[in-house]
C-alpha cells in the first residue's frame, strides 16, 4: 500500500509538471487556455519565478529518489521523469516565461508600409489616488493616450478638465470600484467613446473623423482572478479577446488586464503563440512586472499593458516602469510605432 502511494504522488507531481511545461511552451492554446482560467490554477502562473523556486525544492527530491538503487524501478523511472519535467519547466520559468525570446526569433513578415506614425501610450491603474503630482508626472512626457483605470471622473485631480486633453470616463458595475478614465491629446483631433461591457469599465475609443487616419485605441480594467470574480474576469478577458480579433480598424490596447500573458487566450494574440502578429511589450526582451509595487517575496506580475494590434513593422519600444503615487500598480509607458 506503501509503495502505491508514493507511486500516485510521483505520477501527479509528473502530471503536474508536464502542465506547466505545456502552458509555457503552448500559451493562448485552447487547452491551456481553459486551464489557465480556472481558480489555483490562474493564481499559481502569475508568478512564474516562485514555481520554479518551488521546483527547484521537488527536483532535488526527485534526483535523490531516482538515483537512490534501493528504491524500486517503477519509483525511481517515475522521479526521473518528474525530474526532466521539472527541470524543463523550472528552466523556462526562469529564461522565458512570457515568450519574449521566442516571439522576436519567430522572424514575422513585415509588411510594407510608407507612413509610420509615433504615439505614447501610458497606462497607470491609480486606485483612486490619484493627485495633482501623480498627474503631472504621468503628463510630463505628453503622453498621446493617458489610459487610467480606477480614476473617479470627481476626483479633484481632474477639477475643470486637463489642458489640452479630452477627458472620457466609463461606468463601473461595482460602486466601490472607480470606473476607467482615458485622456485623449487634443493633437489626435476629437474623438468618440464608446462603453464596452467590463466588470470595472472599458472604452472604444475612436477618431471622430476616420479620415484623420488616428488610432483606435481599448481602454480595459478587467475584474481581478479572486474566487468571487472569477467568472467576471473569464467574462471579461472573453471580451478583449473578441475585440482584439473582429475590430478590424483596432490599433491599441492599453490598461490594467489583471492577467498575464500565460493567462486565458492573452497569448494567442499578444505573446508568443501571437495569431496576429501583436506586439505586447515584446520589442525587449525583458516584461517588468507590474503588480504588486512591493512584490510578492519580490516578485511581480506583468499585469499591465499597452498592446499594439498591427503586425511588424508596427512595434512598441522605449518602454518605461515607474512608481507613481500610493498605488500599487507601476505605470507603464511605451512609444508605439503605427502603420496609418
Amino acid at each position: 500500500m506503501g509503495k502505491t502511494l508514493i507511486r500516485v504522488l510521483w505520477c501527479l507531481l509528473l502530471a503536474g509538471f508536464l502542465t506547466w511545461l505545456a502552458i509555457l511552451l503552448r500559451p493562448g492554446h485552447p487547452v491551456t487556455a481553459w486551464l489557465t482560467t480556472r481558480l489555483i490554477i490562474a493564481q499559481a502562473v502569475a508568478f512564474p519565478a516562485l514555481l520554479a523556486v518551488a521546483g527547484a525544492g521537488v527536483l532535488i527530491a526527485a534526483l535523490l529518489v531516482a538515483l537512490r538503487f534501493r528504491t524500486s524501478t517503477i519509483t525511481r523511472c517515475l522521479a526521473g521523469l518528474t525530474a526532466l519535467a521539472c527541470a524543463a519547466s523550472s528552466l523556462l520559468a526562469v529564461i522565458d516565461p512570457y515568450g519574449a525570446m521566442r516571439y522576436q526569433a519567430r522572424g514575422v513578415p513585415a509588411i510594407g508600409c510608407v507612413n509610420m506614425q509615433i504615439y505614447r501610450v501610458t497606462t497607470y491603474n491609480a486606485l483612486d489616488t490619484l493627485t495633482d503630482q501623480s498627474l503631472a508626472r504621468l503628463l510630463a512626457n505628453q503622453p498621446d493616450f493617458l489610459v487610467l483605470p480606477e480614476v473617479s471622473p470627481d476626483t479633484p485631480a481632474l477639477a475643470g478638465g486637463v489642458p489640452g486633453y479630452q477627458v472620457f470616463a466609463s461606468t463601473s458595475e461595482k460602486t466601490h470600484i472607480a470606473p476607467t478614465l482615458t485622456l485623449v491629446s487634443d493633437r489626435l483631433g476629437s474623438y468618440t467613446a464608446q462603453e464596452v461591457p467590463m466588470t470595472f469599465g472599458a472604452l472604444l475609443l475612436t477618431p471622430e473623423s476616420q479620415a484623420s487616419g488616428q488610432p483606435q485605441l481599448l481602454a480595459v480594467h478587467t475584474a481581478p482572478p479572486i474566487p468571487i470574480y472569477m467568472q467576471q474576469w473569464r467574462d471579461d478577458l472573453a471580451t478583449i479577446d473578441r475585440l482584439a480579433r473582429d475590430e478590424g480598424s483596432l490599433d491599441l490596447i492599453a490598461g490594467d488586464f489583471n492577467a498575464t500573458l500565460l493567462h486565458g487566450s492573452l497569448a494567442s494574440y499578444a505573446g508568443a503563440g501571437s495569431q496576429l502578429d501583436a506586439d505586447a511589450a515584446l520589442a525587449t526582451h525583458r516584461i517588468e512586472g507590474t503588480w504588486p509595487v512591493g512584490g510578492v517575496l519580490g516578485m511581480r506580475a506583468p499585469i499591465d499593458y499597452i498592446m499594439v494590434m498591427q503586425g511588424p513593422p508596427a512595434n512598441s519600444e522605449d518602454i518605461t516602469y515607474q512608481q507613481v503615487g500610493d498605488s500599487d500598480h507601476l505605470a507603464v509607458s511605451a512609444t508605439t510605432s503605427l502603420c496609418r
